[in-house]
């Protein structure tokens, strides 16, 4: 939608572009804030578990550096 909208205003010239005024008219879709709100935790969800598997990474990394101490001392 956004692309036919561009192609429809852009200015023609060396470099063809789209000047403030068209892009503040340009109308966005958005969600309603009910499912804003469902993406958004859905989002964070996706954060903490990020977070913990960058943590069971660090300790699996931590866990072998030991170990291979243990084996080479």
């Amino acid at each position: 939608m956004m692309k036919n909208y561009i192609n429809q205003q852009v200015s023609v010239g060396a470099q063809p572009n789209l000047n403030l005024e068209q892009m503040g008219n340009f109308k966005f879709k958005l969600p309603n804030l009910e499912e804003q709100k469902k993406i958004a935790d859905f989002l964070s969800a996706i954060d903490v578990k990020i977070e913990s598997l960058s943590n069971q990474i660090n300790q699996t990394q931590n866990f072998k550096k030991g170990l291979l101490q243990q084996m080479f001392v």
